[in-house]
């Protein structure tokens, strides 16, 4: 039995989708399996998915990254689909990865600040699966996808967090820490709990790319190049940097990106530990994995640090990656997609028959073309004063519009030719840039009243202040 769709969850800018012909998917849908009869045979698939904060596509090797950052990874996207221009549906953790679990858009979900909460009508993956028969477990690795006051864990029977921080052994300081190994110590012994022959869905979420950037002597060995400047790869010293205005110098920005990319072929490194441990255990032939991340980061592309602020490229891609039961193999997929399509795919995928309204699609069905947005930027400074959810963008095929709701000022860029976006359009085409505008106002008009709850309390916004968070943008 499918879980009932709960009383006014709305619609809004859902899209009607038509499964392919079933001869088009019988051969292209056998994904890392081997025969179609097997394929039939099959119990009911697992369901893993993985959430890597803060990380970019363009430092993957599968998405054209030079360097050695990502093994596991690239293997999983030679095995199965690879999406390669995927928006993020906000440019910070809490929004986005509301939208990951529920497959609407912050303003359908409510949740654009760390005051709201998901709503008594939202159904997540985990609700839906569950209903239908699947055991659900996550281990989640940062305080804005874990707290209960925020209700991503609907749905769950085991929902266990593992802390992002730690007091720092050389300075007594609290510092985020790379998680990675923990996190699947935990879920490997979840998922050895789990009664044998039952389904199961495993929500991973990894703190280990975000700052503080703090990778093994292995991996900087491997990774980073002598470095003699002043930073020490912190959030705090970062969002300090970028809140004075400060310009970083070549060599500064170097080295960033490149303990940026040891950070991840560290966490590339545990997961490929992960997937081997699920081949061994027998669980990983019939698991469909997905692969993503909340948002990207900045490296002054446009001036700025971290993330959060801003609605540009460095922060909205993500990657998105589906190997198992169902999936395409060895294909790459090039049409943009959001970060909302996540729940109705992977639905379909493992044939939950859903009447919930959802602003996704199924990405593996035929669809109309249609628009893509992103909202709830995060602690903008204005008047001295940090505001919230002031920034916004509208996608059209290679059109991006990106609006600055405190200003009114408009930004329009053109992808296809302009995929760094430094040149505004919007004065060159007034026609296009109106149509869009008006659009996302449309959009933004429908967005439902959020679920309001208390700011953290004096525990949380202590760790929040350590991590760079409390009055800054950094999550």
């Amino acid at each position: 039995m499918r879980p009932a769709a709960r009383k006014g969850a709305p619609a809004r800018n859902r899209i009607v989708t038509t499964r392919l012909a079933a001869g088009l998917v019988l051969g292209a849908l056998l994904g890392c399996s081997e025969h179609a009869d097997d394929a039939q045979a099959r119990p009911r698939p697992n369901v893993v998915l993985i959430s890597i904060d803060t990380l970019r596509p363009d430092h993957l090797g599968c998405y054209g990254h030079v360097r050695e950052t990502s093994p596991a990874l690239d293997r999983l996207a030679a095995q199965g689909t690879r999406f390669a221009d995927v928006s993020s549906t906000s440019p910070w953790t809490l929004p986005a990865h509301a939208t990951m679990l529920t497959g609407m858009y912050p303003g359908s979900h409510g949740v654009r600040d760390q005051v709201h909460r998901l709503p008594d009508d939202a159904v997540t993956l985990a609700e839906e699966l569950r209903g239908a028969g699947w055991r659900t477990a996550a281990v989640v690795n940062s305080y804005y996808v874990g707290a209960p006051s925020f209700r991503l864990g609907q749905g769950f029977e085991h929902f266990d967090g593992v802390p992002e921080m730690a007091d720092d052994p050389a300075t007594g300081q609290r510092r985020i820490v790379n998680s990675g190994d923990e996190v699947v110590r935990k879920a490997r012994g979840r998922l050895t709990q789990l009664p044998a022959g039952e389904p199961f869905f495993l929500f991973l979420h990894f703190y280990d790319v975000h700052t503080d950037l703090t990778p093994k002597a292995h991996y900087r060995e491997l990774l980073v190049g002598d470095y003699s400047g002043a930073l020490d790869g912190s959030t705090a010293q970062l969002a300090a940097l970028r809140d004075r205005g400060e310009r970083l110098g070549a060599d500064d920005l170097r080295w960033l990106r490149e303990m940026y990319d040891a950070e991840i072929r560290q966490l590339d490194d545990v997961l490929a530990g992960f997937f081997e441990w699920m081949r061994a255990e027998g669980l990983f032939e019939n698991t469909l994995v997905v692969v993503t991340s909340d948002h990207g980061e900045e490296y002054h592309e446009h001036g700025g640090l971290l993330h959060g602020r801003t609605q540009y490229q460095e922060v909205l891609a993500v990657p998105l990656i589906l190997c198992g039961p169902g999936v395409p193999a060895d294909h790459i997929v090039e049409a943009p997609v959001s970060l909302v399509d996540v729940v109705p795919t992977v639905l379909a995928l493992v044939d939950v028959d859903s009447s919930t309204p959802r602003d996704g699609i199924d990405l593996f069905a035929a669809s109309q073309p249609r628009a893509l947005f992103s909202e709830a930027n995060h602690n903008v400074r204005a008047a001295g004063k940090l505001v919230s959810d002031t920034n916004c963008m509208i996608r059209v095929g290679d059109d991006k519009l990106v609006l600055d709701r405190r200003t009114d000022a408009v930004e329009l860029y053109d992808l296809a030719n302009d995929p760094s976006e430094q040149v505004d359009r919007s004065a060159a085409d007034v026609a296009r840039t109106e149509e869009l505008l008006a659009r996302l106002r449309a959009f933004l008009g429908a967005a439902r009243a959020p679920d309001t709850i208390a700011a953290p309390g004096a525990d949380a916004a202590k760790t929040l202040q350590a991590a760079g968070y409390a009055g800054s943008d950094d999550e």
